[in-house]
């Protein structure tokens, strides 16, 4: 098996031409090997064609020695002989390292044409002459059909040959190029306009130094004059230890930098929405307190960003005590994702805790009041919510049922569990959401709480899923409640969130669920300490 030093990068460059390259330190199965001699073909030797270029591109991808200027650049091959190149000392980098082997497709061994056998007669030299036509139309085919542009310039840059893809990328006709000097066509200018010299370009320093350049960001004119970026290699054609031309093989690469801006845009905002979760994830967590724990009530909350960074919502929940020791709770939800609609949650909360806080009035004219001073505050924004109030009848014992009192602006409805798992959705005529208009009516529902009842407030993000109805949601949550009537209130939000959003959601998730335990018994240990404000007794 022969030897000989070539890089593996002029190897992949020609890699789509007919050749096999494989990265193995052997050929399991060589196939039939051939010559190249250029020196000794005179132009129009073989059939009146002898494109001096084509005859370059075949002894560097035959391996020949050409590209480093070998004195000896016929390498005859015995059918079945395979050759070996690996990596000489001055191709040596870190991506070359091993042996590659190479095999070429379907070759033919060339005659020798300035010696004949002895003994050769005119039909064997005419037979040799036909596999060598052969030869040429087969890489003929391959110039035609490679997806790389190549280029086969003379000693002065040029343009001796040009194949199909090269015509395609840049425009320009063969014609048109042929003679032309190929910078001044393509390459005289940088990608700002300004002039390019010639002595910077990589193929005019192919062409001076005889050495193999690969240039990674360069840029060819198209005919119509857009930019076009490319990489390339140059391999310098040497006769005798004179530079006579060079091989230009390029890339269009637009489609690669589309992609690579387009990656570029996707990281940009993927790290945007993680910024803008992150913010909205903390003024969230700074607006959704923990909440009391007034005596024989458990008020247990949840809430659940959602999976997607870049959708966080305006879901929030409150709870909180009037003065007169009532339970107010809130549910709601601002239409609308990120920080925008975070901030505006953050407002429409603040100011509903503000007005429900220090008044006995029902929980409708508390959010006519909110509709209002958002309008006078400029507050625009929509919304859907409850405002709800636990309170007890006046005309009762302290140990008799409590009361649910609350308004719906436009969302979905309570359900009321009762200890045995059945529950009932607390379905009323919703009134008009949040933002429309202040003058909206508004009406207070009321239901009984009884002891060991569990009441659950919620978002849509609980039990709203693309393609899916709502009613089949609801139905859902409270199938998933079913064996809950008596679970601890904490073990209860957990399994709901659990069953309903198991690998997360595409939506925020709140969520209030508040206990009534009997108030002629100890609060129960499973329901924590008794947690008051300081200015309720």
């Amino acid at each position: 098996m022969r030897r000989l030093s070539l890089s593996t990068r002029e190897l992949d460059a020609f890699g789509s031409s007919g050749v096999s390259v494989s990265r193995t330190a052997h050929v399991e199965e060589p196939v039939d090997g051939f010559a190249v001699d250029v020196t000794r073909y005179a132009p129009g030797a073989v059939n009146g064609r002898h494109p001096t270029g084509l005859w370059q591109l075949l002894a560097v991808v035959s391996g020949s020695g050409w590209a480093s200027g070998a004195d000896d650049v016929r390498i005859p091959l015995a059918a079945g002989e395979a050759v070996l190149w690996e990596p000489g000392e001055e191709h040596a980098s870190g991506s070359d390292d091993g042996m590659v082997a190479v095999v070429v497709q379907s070759p033919v061994p060339l005659p020798e044409p300035s010696s004949p056998p002895r003994g050769a007669d005119e039909g064997a030299q005419g037979s040799a002459g036909d596999r060598l036509s052969r030869t040429l139309e087969r890489y003929e085919w391959v110039l035609a059909n490679v997806a790389d542009g190549i280029y086969g310039l003379d000693a002065d840059g040029r343009v001796e040959f040009v194949n199909p893809a090269a015509v395609r990328i840049t425009g320009h006709a063969a014609d048109e190029q042929r003679g032309q000097d190929q910078h001044a066509l393509l390459h005289g200018r940088r990608p700002d306009g300004s002039h390019y010299p010639k002595q910077d370009c990589p193929v005019w320093r192919s062409l001076r130094t005889g050495r193999t350049v690969v240039a990674e960001d360069e840029l060819f004119w198209h005919r119509d004059g857009t930019g076009i970026p490319i990489d390339l290699i140059a391999v310098p054609t040497v006769e005798d230890g004179t530079v006579t031309g060079v091989i230009v093989s390029f890339r269009d690469l637009t489609d690669r930098r589309a992609a690579q801006r387009q990656a570029a845009e996707l990281r940009r905002l993927s790290e945007e929405a993680a910024e803008q979760r992150a913010l909205s994830d903390r003024l969230q967590q700074a607006l959704l307190t923990p909440p009391p724990e007034p005596d024989h009530l458990h008020v247990a909350v949840r809430y659940a960003a959602a999976a997607h960074e870049a959708q966080v919502g305006g879901d929030w929940y409150d709870a909180f005590l009037q003065p007169d020791g009532a339970t107010m709770l809130v549910i709601g939800d601002v239409v609308g994702h990120g920080s925008d609609a975070a901030a505006a949650m953050g407002q429409l909360r603040g100011v509903l805790r503000a007005l429900a806080y220090d008044n006995d009035e029902g929980p409708a004219a508390t959010l006519s009041r909110l509709e209002r001073t958002a309008q006078g505050l400029a507050v625009g924004t929509l919304a859907t919510g409850i405002l709800a109030r636990i309170e007890r009848r006046p005309d009762v014992p302290v140990a008799g049922v409590r009361v649910l009192r609350w308004s719906n602006a436009g969302h979905l409805p309570p359900v009321l569990l009762a200890p045995d798992g059945t529950s009932r959705l607390l379905t009323t005529r919703p009134d008009l959401m949040l933002g429309v208009t202040p003058d909206a009516r508004r009406a207070d529902h009321t239901a009984d709480l009884p002891d060991g009842s569990t009441l659950l407030l919620f978002t849509d993000g609980l039990v709203e899923r693309h393609g899916a109805d709502l009613d089949e949601g609801l139905a859902a949550l409270q199938k998933a409640l079913l064996d809950l009537g008596e679970a601890p209130l904490e073990e209860l939000c957990d399994a709901v969130l659990r069953r309903l959003v198991p690998g997360g959601t595409t939506d925020d998730v709140a969520l209030v669920a508040v206990r009534a335990y009997p108030e002629d018994r100890p609060r129960p240990a499973e329901a924590g300490p008794n947690i008051l404000p300081p200015s309720v007794d």
